[in-house]
């Protein structure tokens, strides 16, 4: 069997589209901004909502800051710790990309 690369026949790499990186950065900041504004409104600190969602108060404060996206599990830990359904996380994100905010 030959080497794909000797060959010249490897597939060529295809960077995603702007598009989507875009609308995952979007993502990550709505979501952010969302947990956030529900914190605060519930006066917790990032470390007392880190504790009853079971994570890192780091790992709180960066998604908050729009650097991560949180899993399904991890969405569903904040919610329950906020007391809101997991649809509330991704709310304002939703009306965005449907042209509502």
């Amino acid at each position: 069997m030959s080497n794909p690369t000797q060959s010249g026949t490897h597939p060529k790499f295809t960077p995603p589209s702007l598009a989507r990186v875009d609308a995952h950065l979007v993502f990550n900041d709505e979501v952010g901004r969302t947990l956030r504004r529900l914190r605060l409104a519930r006066t917790l600190t990032q470390a007392r909502l880190a504790e009853l969602a079971e994570l890192s108060t780091n790992y709180v404060a960066r998604l908050e800051r729009g650097e991560l996206g949180p899993s399904l599990s991890v969405a569903t830990r904040l919610s329950v710790a906020l007391g809101v359904g997991p649809s509330e996380l991704v709310a304002t994100y939703r009306a965005r990309i449907d042209g509502v905010a």
